[in-house]
């Protein structure tokens, strides 16, 4: 029998996020208590809180493959959703989005690692990607201004619009730091452990989460809705679970 109760509930609650963010953008708003977003009342915020939008969502999406599907095939279904994001970004939106080059870079010259892995095994795949993404999630968490200003010119200092970008790029680094996290700890090759990735991945991937809520709480004075809280306590809570009853089923089954 395959053990998801980790990895499954976060892919789940990943998926379940993405779909509703990809949607109805205008959930983010909330992100941004201090830009009046309503009606596109700021049109070059406006711009920037849709391609963020679309940026979390497709990373969320990312993530729970990750964790549902683990190993080289997670990170590789991964790539499969971002590199589609960017090329709908670059190609048939002709837009730019932060920050290009290096961004693009990274991801290019981390796929390729993964696909030497799944030829010739390894771990030059794995620890590319915990590389990639955990350092661009640090980046993007110090919310830098340039990350918003070198495709969004417009995002000068003291306008909405900046505001928004460093904002969401925020929450774009928590989601980057989960990805590292989840195939950090994703279950070895060689374990007779089905599960796909360690429940102590997916539970440092919510602490995250939780973390950055506590975060845009405290220190932004956001108001959260209910459900954002309850779905990531609920997903915390399974992984917890399965973290704490890995060595029983693992006995059970042997």
């Amino acid at each position: 029998m395959r053990y998801i109760t980790g990895a499954g509930s976060f892919m789940l609650y990943s998926f379940l996020r993405a779909f509703a963010l990809f949607s109805d953008p205008t959930k983010l708003h909330g992100v941004v208590p201090s830009v009046d977003l309503a009606g596109n009342a700021d049109a070059e915020a406006a711009q920037i809180l849709s391609a963020y939008a679309r940026a979390v969502s497709v990373l969320l999406f990312a993530s729970g493959l990750v964790a549902g599907y683990g190993g080289n095939k997670g990170r590789l279904l991964s790539f499969a959703v971002i590199f589609t994001m960017f090329f709908v970004n670059h190609i048939v939106d002709g837009q730019a989005y932060p920050p290009v080059v290096p961004v693009v870079a990274a991801n290019v010259v981390s796929l390729l690692c993964n696909i030497y892995e799944s030829m010739n095994g390894g771990s030059i795949g794995k620890y590319s990607y915990v590389a990639m993404q955990g350092l661009f999630g640090l980046l993007f968490l110090a919310e830098p201004a340039f990350l918003v200003q070198d495709p969004f010119t417009f995002a000068v200092e003291g306008t909405d619009a900046l505001v928004v970008g460093q904002k969401l790029g925020f929450v774009i680094g928590m989601i980057l730091i989960c990805h590292a996290l989840l195939a950090f700890f994703e279950a070895p090759a060689s374990s007779n452990d089905q599960r796909t990735t360690q429940p102590v991945g997916c539970i440092g991937a919510m602490l995250v989460i939780l973390g950055g809520m506590a975060k845009m709480t405290v220190v932004e004075g956001i108001v959260l809705p209910p459900v954002s809280l309850g779905a990531a306590g609920i997903c915390l809570t399974a992984c917890v679970y399965d973290h704490f009853t890995a060595e029983k089923k693992d006995a059970k089954k042997e």
